[in-house]
């Protein structure tokens, strides 16, 4: 879309990936690099590992991890604007990391590569917005190499929201949001698979900010170069819907989370652990 165009109908209309991404906000995996910091520290990662980003949106995980290990990524994601955005952030990055990184348009549904090919898949948050979870969930068993992993850091709730917060959050996103904790997860892969072994689960628990906090950081956005430039008009269409979308997630993170889930794709049944630490 044509940035000199936009109005105040297209700001208000426009789905919230292409929203985001005309913010350039970096939309980053639920925990952020504390996440990814902890990919590194749970998998052995170097030069021959090859990894699939699962929705990798406008590239933070993807580049984060290119930055800090050797592997090499491969990012898709279906919101053409996101993978625009990510390319972009990727022309920027240093030729070391430009070498090992790329991103393109693709349904974790249908993932454009063979089988076995990959030695770690990482979904992030991106497959509890999936309305078909075993479609997803058998496509990364097909290209996961055998004994690879995969790493899932899903938003998942400590504590039961209010349902209209819940109606809320579904509504700004575009999807129904089925609230699910870390066990939640767990069973839902392994009902789906028995050839993915549980591996290792972490949760974690978010915060609310300040109402001061949450304008700080509608501020930021509106003082970017590209949101200046556009009309009065549009930049106040802009201030109201991000105000509005963060005062929600705002108040979801009340009873929000994440956790970081290991699983790893079997290649020979094993037996059962029965003494296991609690």
């Amino acid at each position: 879309m044509d940035q000199n165009r936009l109005t105040e109908d297209d700001i208000e209309q426009m789905s919230y990936t292409d929203f985001i991404a005309l913010l350039d906000e970096t939309n980053r995996c639920p925990g952020g690099k504390k996440t990814i910091r902890r990919i590194r520290e749970l998998i052995h990662i170097d030069g021959k590992t090859n990894i699939l980003d699962v929705g990798s949106n406008t590239g933070f995980t993807s580049l984060e991890l290119a930055r800090i290990t050797p592997a090499k990524i491969s990012g898709i994601d279906i919101s053409e604007s996101c993978v625009d955005q990510a390319k972009r952030s990727l022309s920027e990055d240093i030729e070391n990391v430009r070498s090992r990184v790329t991103f393109q348009i693709a349904s974790s549904y249908s993932i454009p590569f063979p089988d076995d090919n990959f030695d770690l898949i990482m979904t992030g948050g991106a497959t509890g917005f999936m309305d078909d979870k075993s479609r997803a969930i058998h496509e990364y068993l097909r290209v996961l190499k055998p004994w690879g992993f995969l790493l899932m850091s899903p938003l998942t709730y400590h504590t039961q929201a209010p349902q209209k917060i819940i109606d809320d959050v579904g509504e700004i996103i575009g999807t129904t949001i089925k609230p699910m904790t870390t066990q939640d997860w767990v069973n839902i892969v392994g009902e789906i698979s028995k050839d993915f072994e549980f591996y290792f689960s972490e949760p974690y628990r978010l915060s609310p900010r300040t109402n001061e906090e949450v304008d700080a950081h509608v501020d930021y956005f509106l003082r970017k170069d590209r949101i200046k430039i556009l009309s009065e008009t549009v930049r106040d269409a802009i201030k109201r819907r991000w105000w509005s979308t963060l005062k929600v997630f705002n108040e979801n993170h009340k009873y929000l989370g994440y956790s970081i889930i290991v699983f790893r794709k079997r290649s020979v049944v094993e037996e059962p652990e029965l003494f296991i630490s609690t």
